[in-house]
């Protein structure tokens, strides 16, 4: 097993900005900062079209970090209110430009294999995630992941009810050895395992560009989240 010296967490930065422009500016803040990824929630931009989808990504061009495209439903701790199918359309007009698109299980399994199948050919992976609004068990999680095309990053992330439940994201995570897996608890008592999940086996954790920029609750920002890391020897 490494040593927390031998890890280096990936951090990637949310950028909910809703305007283009102000988007492509931030995404470029959070680089500066000390990202490894963006997360553009494009759901925040307020008539999501294409032609917006477009251009910001090709403002981001010269950014070289991964982007992630992600269009959040208002259910589900986001904006959009459209139908899951045009949610699905969005994401794959997205997949033209970003690295990874996020498809959340509550598009359902038939707009998911659409989107799958458009991914074909296109530049972007997806990540398959949930966002459970309770704590998930561990048995939960594993069946979530095992459903999941080999490959795939699952997502699975849950509202910590309180500090035992980052347990049991980060056992979930310790546990799904061999798949690509993003598992941590949000909000206020969710922190303990937004912070630790990277090293517990997961791809990545979120954080926000800056305080009082956040795009769930309980994210640090950047700065902070490398900071800890920092004291911790990581």
């Amino acid at each position: 097993m490494r040593g927390l010296s031998e890890i280096r967490p990936r951090v990637c930065a949310t950028v909910v900005e809703g305007d283009v422009a102000k988007m492509v500016e931030v995404a470029f803040e959070a680089a500066a900062k000390g990202a490894d990824l963006v997360e553009l929630r494009l759901d925040m931009l307020p008539e999501l079209a294409r032609r917006d989808i477009e251009l910001v990504f090709r403002g981001l061009a010269p950014l070289s970090l991964p982007k992630i495209a992600t269009v959040m439903p208002a259910s589900t701790l986001g904006k959009y209110a459209g139908s899951e199918g045009k949610r699905g359309s969005l994401l794959l007009d997205a997949a033209v430009f970003a690295d990874y698109v996020d498809l959340g299980i509550e598009m359902g399994e038939e707009n998911i294999e659409r989107c799958l199948s458009g991914l074909d050919g296109k530049k972007a992976e997806p990540i398959i995630s949930w966002h459970s609004e309770t704590p998930l068990s561990e048995a939960e999680i594993k069946g979530f992941v095992d459903a999941q095309p080999k490959g795939t990053i699952c997502k699975a992330v849950m509202r910590a009810a309180n500090q035992r439940d980052n347990l049991a994201a980060l056992n979930a995570c310790a546990g799904l050895e061999g798949r690509r897996r993003i598992v941590f608890c949000y909000g206020e008592k969710g922190v303990l395992s937004r912070v630790a999940s990277p090293l517990f086996g997961s791809e990545w954790t979120y954080a926000s560009v800056a305080k009082g920029k956040e795009g769930a609750p309980g994210q640090l920002d950047v700065i902070t989240m490398r900071g800890i890391y920092e004291v911790l020897g990581i």
